[in-house]
């Protein structure tokens, strides 16, 4: 007799989402993701918007991950009109890039997955039973947001970050700041890998498809994307490569890369990208066993060494802003001309794409957005399957636990994902 179990809601991620199982007695016929936040609808009302309003109004998708998409979309509109800017702007922006890896991981890994390693249900046991582990997580998150609030203007969806340029620059005192509390937390976020360094002790998973971006030394944004069979394609072809469908039971286009479901995000990056700053480089040598051709259940281990890395990479910049001093960095008055732009970053869930075409007046024709979580949804849905199959005969709490604890592992932001629906 078939029956379905359905875990609802989902519970320490970002967004709103379920999961359904269906079964035929003990046996395992499918496994329904569910993307459940209402659709945002960002491309289409982009649309007869100004260039100079797309990337305010595109950074709304999301308040936890609003600095990447506003950085990628200057970078995207600025490609379309041919607008440059200064090392300063460039450094600035890459500040608050790693700004928001550390407090997004320090979030997902010290009060989402934590619990899970502790055998607790939420952040309120956690600060009962093991309050120090806890202050230390929100300590490392705080770091990163003062440097969003400093050098954006605001901790969510900044104004200091803009066309051609900046408002203002950060002058030196607010950098020495930013670096002592920085410094403050170096150590902590250097010994993070030990927490997380065991995986859950799931059945094998599927080995995966990793997709991450090839960092350019030139430039913010990267102009060739890396798959797992070596292979790589060119930024602005993404089309080309990345296919969205419309899946009946979620509110997320399903994303393939190449015809397969890719995994993106930290562990992936260390997979396929593995740039690092020196004690992070250490430290993912130290756990290559460990994350190298593994499963999704390395995310969590991955993300620690990233937050390190970040964090070596946060204080580089400031010093280099330190050393070229503070001075004008107001926007660029761009004219309008008829252009297609792209770009593509590293969101801390993996790769970010937008593009972007204008006409004549500087008017949004075309907009189109794809976000790491759209990219891993097929990927974790497969998982998912696998892992209930796996489980079939076990208690179903025991299931269900298993089931919710890999979505974790993913760490899907889903107020991103689900602003895909056309009109």
């Amino acid at each position: 007799m078939g029956s379905v179990v359905e875990i609802a809601p989902l519970t320490r991620l970002e967004g709103h989402g379920s999961v359904r199982v269906y079964r035929e007695g003990s046996r395992v016929e499918r496994v329904e993701l569910r993307f459940s936040d209402s659709p945002r609808l960002f491309e289409a009302l982009l649309l007869g918007k100004s260039f100079t309003e797309v990337p305010e109004i595109i950074c709304r998708i999301c308040s936890l991950c609003s600095t990447v998409h506003k950085v990628t979309a200057l970078l995207a509109v600025e490609d379309a009109l041919g607008i440059e800017v200064s090392e300063v702007t460039t450094i600035t922006r890459d500040l608050m890039l790693q700004a928001g890896m550390i407090q997004d991981h320090a979030l997902h890994l010290y009060c989402l997955v934590l619990p899970d390693l502790l055998g607790v249900r939420g952040v309120a046991e956690l600060a009962r039973v093991a309050p120090d582990l806890l202050k230390t997580g929100l300590a490392i998150k705080k770091a990163g947001n003062q440097i969003l609030e400093t050098a954006g203007g605001r901790l969510i969806h900044p104004v200091n970050i803009r066309l051609g340029g900046l408002g203002r620059c950060l002058n030196k005192k607010e950098l020495l700041q930013l670096r002592d509390e920085l410094l403050k937390v170096l150590p902590a976020a250097q010994e993070v890998h030990r927490l997380f360094s065991t995986p859950f002790p799931f059945p094998d998973l599927a080995g995966p498809d990793f997709a991450a971006l090839q960092p350019s030394a030139s430039r913010l944004g990267a102009p060739l994307c890396r798959m797992s069979d070596g292979s790589t394609f060119a930024v602005r072809d993404y089309r080309q490569h990345m296919e969205e469908t419309v899946v009946s039971h979620s509110n997320a286009k399903l994303s393939t890369v190449r015809g397969r479901h890719a995994t993106v995000g930290a562990l992936a990056r260390l997979n396929l990208c593995p740039d690092l700053e020196k004690h992070a480089s250490e430290l993912f040598s130290a756990h290559k066993k460990e994350l190298v051709g593994k499963d999704i259940r390395g995310n969590n281990l991955a993300q620690a060494v990233e937050m390190c890395h970040a964090t070596e990479r946060a204080l580089r910049l400031i010093d280099r802003l330190i050393e070229l001093g503070a001075r004008g960095e107001q926007g660029t008055d761009t004219s309008p001309r008829e252009g297609t732009g792209c770009a593509a970053c590293e969101a801390p869930r993996g790769i970010l794409v937008h593009s972007y075409a204008f006409d004549s007046r500087g008017i949004c024709t075309w907009a189109d957005v794809i976000t790491p979580t759209a990219l891993n949804q097929g990927a974790l849905a497969r998982d998912l399957l696998i892992l209930a199959r796996a489980m079939e005969g076990e208690e179903t709490n025991r299931m269900t636990t298993a089931l919710e604890r890999l979505i974790r592992c993913y760490d899907p932001c889903i107020s991103c994902s689900v602003h895909v629906l056309s009109l």
